[in-house]
């Protein structure tokens, strides 16, 4: 959901990670978190050079984009991440990819033992979303959200789809049970998470995201 994010210092140089595949201990950094973003990015402060964080593997509510407004949970999520990890140190850790096209540090982030991008799913505040080929966790991501959204926690708790009329494959916005093939164009709010089975085909790759595309 969140497209425009670039690293905030221009004076910070470009990111070369030391590791380049394996599995030891230069797969992971120590930084500090100086400002959330929103729910889902974070600036952090790394051997005083300041980057942009992503985090992998979930997406988040709209609270920034002029052409979107404020989408439904957005500004909750951006609390809970501001909660979790603000002003703290955390552990970021790469899966394949070190940057977005944004430049983006694109990392599972970690406060203690706990992972930062499963706890906001777990609590209902982001959709997990897959985006090859940084899908270290999706199995892991998918079964904490269904387990989400079966204890109705965070944003599943208030859902549009809870009202009977509702298609619950869209749990986030309102599609008529018995509406005719819509197209992403009906939609005001996208991407949007979708359950299976899909009627309206908003998700055609399959990545759990309706109209990402």
């Amino acid at each position: 959901m969140f497209k425009g994010f670039l690293v905030l210092s221009r004076l910070a140089p470009t990111f070369t990670p030391l590791f380049s595949g394996g599995s030891g201990p230069s797969r992971s950094e120590t930084a500090t978190v100086v400002r959330v973003i929103d729910g889902d990015a974070i600036e952090v402060d790394l051997d005083g050079w300041r980057y942009t964080v992503r985090y992998i593997g979930i997406n988040t509510p709209e609270i920034y984009r002029p052409s979107r407004g404020v989408e439904f949970y957005g500004p909750e999520a951006s609390a809970r991440n501001r909660e979790l990890v603000e002003g703290k140190t955390v552990r970021m850790e790469l899966d394949v990819s070190s940057t977005d096209r944004f430049d983006r540090l694109l990392r599972y982030v970690y406060v203690d033992d706990e992972m930062v991008n499963a706890t906001l799913i777990s609590e209902g505040f982001a959709v997990a979303s897959a985006f090859p080929p940084d899908t270290k966790f999706v199995d892991r991501f998918e079964n904490i959200q269904i387990q989400a959204m079966e204890n109705r926690r965070g944003a599943w708790a208030t859902s549009p789809a809870l009202a009977e009329a509702c298609d619950p494959s869209y749990p986030t916005i309102c599609v008529p049970q018995d509406a005719e093939p819509m197209t992403c164009k009906e939609i005001p709010s996208n991407p949007f998470p979708v359950l299976h089975p899909d009627a309206h085909s908003f998700d055609p790759d399959g990545n759990r995201l309706g109209c990402d595309g």
